[in-house]
């Protein structure tokens, strides 16, 4: 029960970039049983992995990796997602996830995915 931690948000981050697509699914699906009342934040991780294993190259998470203004930005951007998160007086737990997620970006691997596509790009 609780809330999705930091901790298991970056499990599941790792196992995805390393394409081990099987496994991040059944830790998504074992957070959502874990979690059930933490939608907001599993859904932003859902989307994730759909936009990643759809191969959205419009994705902010692939943008982050591709585009070198995004990259030197992505205080910023975390920043900004945080600032949204407590919009309202509370925090909306989609916001958060993406903030935990923009802020763990450096310590994970680079994903497999964006390795594997970049041949085109500086």
């Amino acid at each position: 029960m609780g809330q999705v931690s930091k901790k298991e948000t970056e499990e599941f981050l790792e196992t995805l970039f390393r394409n081990k697509l099987t496994e991040a699914e059944r830790i998504l699906n074992q957070l959502s049983e874990k979690h059930p009342e933490d939608t907001r934040y599993l859904h932003a991780l859902r989307g994730i992995y759909l936009s990643y294993t759809g191969e959205y190259t419009d994705s902010l998470i692939y943008t982050i990796y591709t585009n070198d203004i995004h990259r030197k930005n992505i205080k910023k951007i975390a920043e900004y997602f945080n600032a949204l998160a407590k919009l309202h007086g509370s925090n909306d737990r989609y916001f958060e996830a993406w903030y935990t997620v923009l802020t763990l970006i450096e310590k994970l691997p680079e994903p497999q995915k964006v390795k594997s596509q970049q041949t085109g790009y500086t």
